[in-house]
C-alpha cells in the first residue's frame, strides 16, 4: 500500500510539474502521459490487496445478506474461488509478459525508452498480494464465519 501512495503523489508532483512547466517555461518533460500512465496502473494493481484485506472493495452483496450460517460460508467460499481463479488466470498471463519483455530486453517506443518489464512486475506483484488476500481471507472465513456487512455511515 505505501508503494501504491508514493507512485500517487509521484503522479500529482508529475502533473504539477508538467503544468508548471508548459504554462510558465514553454517546456515539458515529455514523458507525462506514458510516465503517468505506468504509475496509474502499478498504484491501482499494488492497492488492491491492501483494499481487499481491509474490506473497503466494491461489494455487491444483495444474495450474501439474506444468507447466515453454513450458506453464507459456502457462498463466500464459492466467491473467493472464483474470484482467485479469475485473477490467477490473469496473474499468469501477466507473468508470461513480464518473463518475455525481460528476456528480450524490450522497451517502450516512448521518447524515453523504459524497459516494459517494469510495469508487469509491478502489476504481477499487485495481482500476487492480491491473490495472497484471497487464501487469507478464505482461512479466515472457514475459522471464523463471514464478517457481517460494515457500511459507512450507520
Amino acid at each position: 500500500m505505501a508503494i501504491a501512495a508514493l507512485l500517487l503523489v509521484y503522479i500529482v508532483v508529475h502533473i504539477i510539474l508538467e503544468i508548471v512547466l508548459r504554462n510558465f517555461f514553454a517546456s515539458s518533460t515529455n514523458t507525462m502521459g506514458e510516465f503517468v500512465g505506468y504509475a496509474t496502473g502499478a498504484m491501482a494493481f499494488l492497492a488492491m490487496g491492501h483494499t481487499f484485506a481491509s474490506r473497503k472493495h466494491v461489494r455487491v452483496s444483495l444474495l450474501r445478506r439474506h444468507l447466515r450460517g453454513n450458506a453464507a460460508i459456502a457462498v463466500e467460499l464459492f466467491c473467493l474461488a472464483a474470484t482467485f481463479a479469475v485473477f490467477a488466470f490473469m496473474a499468469r498471463f501477466v507473468w508470461l509478459i513480464l518473463a518475455r519483455d525481460y528476456m528480450r530486453g524490450s522497451v517502450s517506443p516512448g521518447l524515453v525508452p523504459t524497459p516494459t518489464w517494469y510495469i508487469a512486475a509491478a502489476i504481477f506483484a499487485g495481482l500476487v498480494i492480491f491473490l495472497i488476500q484471497l487464501v487469507a481471507s478464505a482461512f479466515d472465513t472457514v475459522l471464523n464465519g463471514v464478517p457481517e456487512e460494515q457500511i459507512e455511515g450507520e
